[in-house]
């Protein structure tokens, strides 16, 4: 939960979902199945048990062509266009920054529109060779993305339906021809970042391979994501796929009260939410939003090898009254997010340059790292301030190297290995924050 409450959670909705139960024409009928059905009966191929989705396809596009059963798929789905459901409509509540879809309807772009919110759309379209039809911006809880991976019904030529289709999905996927935008890329692969899969469906072997291409898995030091199936589940998959998915962070959980589960996250978050308006500071971009009477913001740059240990150093911050805008989305894919970066720093109280010995090894082997570029970028603002006035603070994790710059050798290093040093930068933080506060004010 704190993970969704910190936007550090991705939402990835799969075809176990049920549709609006006016469409199905009863309750609890899911995408796949009215899907699969529909093709059926359409085809005069009518049964009276349960044919997997991907066999339906197979049957339709044999007996009236692939293109005319693709057709059909795009108009049934477009039935969804003007509708949701409760369980989106819960969902949408909660403060998630990216939705992965793994169907192609939009009924979760129109719950997070009901909510206030102005979602992105974007689809991976494998046959045009496109990974977003517009541009997208930085996402936030307020301006979330909504990802189709599989395509979306209203570019037909996108929605992966048959093998065929998921083959030539993979290859662009694989070869990154194209690769994933920015904007979803960095989130999905960003080491803080947790997956809360609803009816996903884990039991097709390709999804080894996408969770793997796409840096859902692997990742080392991740939390637990967590997949919520329905109770088929069990039945309709080895357990050896079940014990896969576990060994690489990923729980499955078989359930059905997803609707409950998805109320209680939404009452919980909004029981924890501040009643009071946040205040944006001028140039500050939309994740940046510090409450009233938060106390200092701080940036800490760091480099990428460190991310479990600056996440563990945001947590004490935080618990010590120091809030922090750390680069927890992974910005520094790509050079398109280097102007967000400089507006950050514009826009913070304090820069805190983390030096590891991780870090250290990154620069002796002449690799680049962005915190030397964040770091000039800081110590030109700090120039600008007025003598004396505190802006860089130099922590170290480790026994570290000098560094280069004159500007960090006139500064007192504060080692951050124990609780106490983590004290002694929180407190200076805050005293010399409020120091300043005081000063302006008295002035003013």
């Amino acid at each position: 939960m704190t993970k969704i409450h910190r936007g550090e959670c991705v939402l990835v909705l799969g075809p176990r979902i049920a549709i609006p139960a006016d469409i199905a024409g009863g309750p609890r009928v899911t995408i796949d199945h009215y899907l699969s059905e529909r093709l059926l009966e359409d085809a005069g191929m009518a049964s009276t048990t349960h044919v997997a989705l991907k066999e339906a396809v197979a049957r339709c596009e044999r007996e009236k062509g692939a293109a005319a059963c693709r057709s059909f798929i795009q108009e049934l789905v477009s039935e969804f266009d003007r509708h949701t459901t409760e369980l989106h409509t819960d969902l949408a509540s909660l403060p998630f920054r990216l939705v992965l879809m793994a169907t192609p309807d939009r009924m979760m772009v129109n719950a997070l529109a009901a909510a206030g919110k102005t979602p992105q759309e974007a689809c991976y379209n494998y046959s045009q060779g496109i990974a977003a039809e517009s541009p997208l911006s930085l996402p936030t809880s307020n301006t979330p993305i909504v990802y189709s991976l599989f395509g979306r019904h209203d570019h037909a030529e996108s929605m992966v339906l048959n093998d065929k289709n998921l083959l030539d999905y993979l290859v662009r996927v694989i070869k990154e021809s194209p690769p994933l935008p920015d904007a979803v890329r960095a989130t999905v692969r960003a080491p803080s970042t947790v997956f809360l899969f609803v009816g996903f469906g884990f039991h097709n072997w390709w999804l080894r391979l996408l969770l793997k291409v796409l840096e859902m898995t692997g990742v080392e030091n991740r939390a637990i994501s967590l997949a919520l199936e329905d109770d088929s589940f069990d039945a309709a998959v080895a357990q050896e796929h079940k014990a896969f998915f576990e060994s690489v962070g990923i729980y499955i959980q078989a359930r059905d009260d997803w609707n409950s589960l998805a109320k209680h996250l939404a009452a919980s978050f909004q029981a924890s939410a501040t009643p009071a308006a946040a205040v944006v500071r001028p140039g500050a971009p939309a994740d940046v939003v510090p409450q009233p009477g938060s106390g200092p913001l701080v940036f800490l740059s760091y480099a990428s090898e460190d991310g479990a240990r600056v996440d563990a150093l945001r947590v004490a911050l935080e618990r010590r009254g120091v809030s922090v805008w750390e680069d927890k989305q992974n910005l520094r894919i790509g050079q398109n997010w280097a102007h967000q970066i400089e507006r950050i720093i514009g826009s913070i109280d304090y820069f805190v340059f983390v030096q590891t010995e991780n870090m250290d090894q990154r620069d002796r082997s002449g690799k680049d790292g962005v915190y030397n570029w964040e770091l000039k970028e800081a110590l030109a603002r700090q120039r600008k301030r007025p003598f004396g006035a505190v802006f860089v603070l130099h922590v170290t994790a480790g026994a570290c190297a000098e560094r280069p710059e004159k500007e960090l050798a006139d500064l007192h290093r504060m080692s951050i290995d124990t609780e106490a040093g983590i004290d002694h930068v929180a407190e200076h933080v805050r005293r010399t924050y409020h120091a300043t506060r005081a000063a302006a004010a008295r002035v003013g």
